[in-house]
């Protein structure tokens, strides 16, 4: 059983990191419309340095003249003083993240309030700085093992007690169910890749 649990994690750490390496990404929780995500702080960078390229590069091309635009009227408000720099700073984050939000193919909801990233989310970033993607894939490979393993041995359990009733049969199919949809939706989510990105 060690045997079959080393070998399921060391087959998942591959499929990860080849997920990861062609850019291969799941849909979660959204984190670049908080004003501490990644976008909505570059724009407040982009404001500070007056260098529009740091907000820039979150955007598509077809999108570049509309930033502009928004960029120099909130720089201009920007530089009137410390008054009204709050303004101007959340003013172009929220236009910022709208484009963003846009080039995803996602809808904008707003300019949502500070958060810590989950988990994953965090350790994604952190391997970007570090380079190392380890930690990644040892993180998926142990949730996804853990995951699988529990609702494998529920549906086993259940099988060697269906015979006895019809409540334990319909509980054997209350724990398959759950057991080859959680497999085929994970697979179906390896094979279809990103959910979104930003088009170019």
């Amino acid at each position: 059983m060690k045997k079959l649990i080393s070998h399921s994690k060391t087959l998942f750490a591959s499929i990860f990191t080849i997920l990861l390496v062609f850019g291969l990404t799941f849909n979660s929780q959204a984190h670049c419309d908080r004003v501490n995500g990644p976008v909505a702080v570059a724009a407040k960078k982009a404001l500070e340095n007056g260098d529009l390229s740091y907000a820039l590069i979150w955007v598509t091309a077809q999108q570049a003249d509309e930033l502009k635009s928004t960029f120099q009227q909130s720089l201009k408000v920007y530089n009137e003083g410390e008054a009204s720099q709050e303004l101007a700073k959340r003013y172009f984050m929220e236009n910022t993240v709208r484009l963003h939000r846009h080039a995803e193919g996602m809808p904008y909801t707003g300019l949502k309030p500070a958060q810590a990233n989950s988990k994953d989310i965090q350790v994604a970033e952190e391997a970007l700085e570090s380079g190392n993607v380890a930690e990644v894939t040892d993180l998926l490979a142990q949730e996804i093992q853990q995951k699988i393993a529990e609702l494998f041995t529920n549906a086993i359990a259940a099988n060697n007690e269906k015979g006895q009733s019809v409540e334990a049969g319909r509980a054997w199919v209350d724990a398959y169910v759950q057991y080859i949809v959680y497999v085929h939706s994970l697979y179906k989510k390896i094979k279809a890749g990103p959910a979104h990105g930003v088009g170019k």
